[in-house]
């Protein structure tokens, strides 16, 4: 994000239609820093008394909230604070989760999605997926290479990809979609968001 790219076409459009460079960057930015703000609006002790969210059943629920409509408009409020404090801070950001996701006990729960409950490492396997896919789009917009991270994110997104789909197709929809075309249908399995 700190990159000369970046800042030259802040208010150019990105890969993602209807958001700038900038916006694009400043969504990244809140999208790992929701971490951070549910976990300060969720008790420490917080306990569930129904079925907790799973990354897979975050994304369902989050596909059909109203927040994407709202999405675009704060990302572009958001990024109204320019190039270089949003990199200071993203990596205040980055200095902060350290500190904080290490402080935290394993069975940590996080509120989300009007109060729903997930895990701590459920909802950051939410993160990685916007996280990474946003850092992807970030260099697609500006025609920089995708920067190196450690494929073990891009496992984990995969996993819950995958997952989704079985979800939503089932497993022979996913596996005629990944093996057999003629036999898959016109059912669009990928992608799943």
């Amino acid at each position: 994000m700190a990159t000369p790219s970046i800042a030259e076409q802040w208010d150019e459009p990105s890969a993602l239609e209807g958001m700038t460079v900038g916006a694009l960057s400043a969504h990244l930015v809140r999208a790992a820093g929701a971490t951070i703000a549910y976990l300060d609006r969720t008790p420490p002790d917080r306990r569930s008394d129904g079925d907790l969210l799973t990354a897979v059943t975050y994304f369902h629920a989050a596909v059909d909230s109203p927040i994407h409509d709202q999405i675009k408009d704060v990302s572009a409020t958001e990024s109204a604070i320019g190039h270089e404090a949003t990199v200071a801070k993203c990596r205040q950001l980055a200095a902060d989760l350290e500190t904080r996701l290490a402080a935290e006990p394993v069975d940590r729960l996080v509120a989300a999605l009007g109060g729903r409950l997930l895990t701590l490492d459920d909802f950051c396997r939410t993160r990685l997926i916007e996280v990474l896919l946003h850092l992807d789009d970030l260099a697609v917009s500006t025609d920089q290479p995708r920067p190196a991270t450690d494929p073990e994110g891009a496992a984990v997104i995969i996993e819950i990809c995958m997952n989704i789909a079985r979800d939503r197709n089932g497993d022979w929809g996913v596996l005629y979609a990944l093996t057999r075309a003629e036999r898959s249908g016109d059912a669009a399995v990928f992608p799943v968001f």
